[in-house]
C-alpha cells in the first residue's frame, strides 16, 4: 500500500485532535506541520513522532510544505483560511501537486472569505473535503433513512431541531470576532445547521 504523506496546517487543539485520529488509519504519515506559532509545530511534531505517525517535518510556510506532502488538512484559525489556500494555490502554480485539500469548518469567516476559499480550491483542482463531521454520523444517517418514507408522502422536512456544545473554545482567537467571524453560528452552530440542511 502507498504512503500517503499528510500536511497539517495549524497546531493548536484542533490539528492535535486530528493527529490522534490518524493513529487509526492506515496508510497515512504525518510528513509536515506549519503553524502561525512555531513553537506549538515543534510540540505536535515531537508528539507526532513519538506515536510513530510520520516524519512530522517543521516548515516555516504552507507553501514551502505542499510539494513535500500529498495532502494538505487546514486546521489553522478561521481568520487564516484564505492566507492557507493561497499559499496552497501558489505552490500548485509553481509545479507542486496535491492528491487532496482538506479545510476545517468553518469555511471561512464570511461569504466574501468562503468565495475566494471555494475559487482557489478550484483552481488548485484536487479532491476537496470540507470537514462538517455531524452530517456524516450513523445517528443522523439512520433518523434520516426512518425519515424517508415520511418525507416522501408530505414533503420535505419543515422543523429540524440540532444541539451543539463542547468545551471549548480552545484558543484565545475565538474570541476575536474579527479573528472569528461570526460567533457560534459559524463554529459550533454551523453543525447544527448542516445537520439542519
Amino acid at each position: 500500500m502507498e504512503t500517503l504523506r499528510y500536511g497539517l496546517v495549524g497546531s493548536g487543539f484542533n490539528s492535535q485532535f486530528h493527529a490522534r485520529a490518524l493513529e487509526s488509519v492506515r496508510g497515512v504519515e504525518v510528513a509536515g506541520i506549519t503553524s502561525r506559532t512555531p513553537a506549538h509545530a515543534e510540540a505536535l511534531a515531537a508528539s507526532v513522532r513519538e506515536r510513530g505517525l510520520g516524519a512530522a517535518r517543521v516548515f516555516g510556510s504552507v507553501r514551502d510544505m505542499v510539494p513535500e506532502v500529498d495532502v494538505i488538512a487546514i486546521l489553522d484559525a478561521n481568520s487564516a483560511r484564505v492566507e492557507v489556500m493561497e499559499g496552497v494555490a501558489a505552490a500548485v502554480r509553481a509545479g507542486a501537486q496535491l492528491r487532496g485539500l482538506v479545510c476545517e469548518k468553518p469555511l471561512a469567516r464570511n461569504m466574501s472569505e468562503a468565495r475566494r476559499v471555494v475559487e482557489l480550491a478550484t483552481e488548485i483542482g484536487a479532491p476537496t473535503a470540507y470537514f462538517e463531521n455531524q452530517i456524516h454520523m450513523k445517528m443522523l444517517q439512520q433518523a434520516r433513512a426512518q425519515l424517508a418514507e415520511s418525507a416522501a408522502v408530505m414533503g420535505p422536512l419543515t422543523l429540524v431541531r440540532a444541539a451543539e456544545e463542547h468545551g471549548g473554545p480552545h484558543s484565545g482567537w475565538f474570541w476575536d470576532p474579527t479573528q472569528q467571524g461570526g460567533g457560534v453560528l459559524s463554529d459550533m452552530g454551523c453543525h447544527s445547521i448542516a445537520v439542519g440542511r
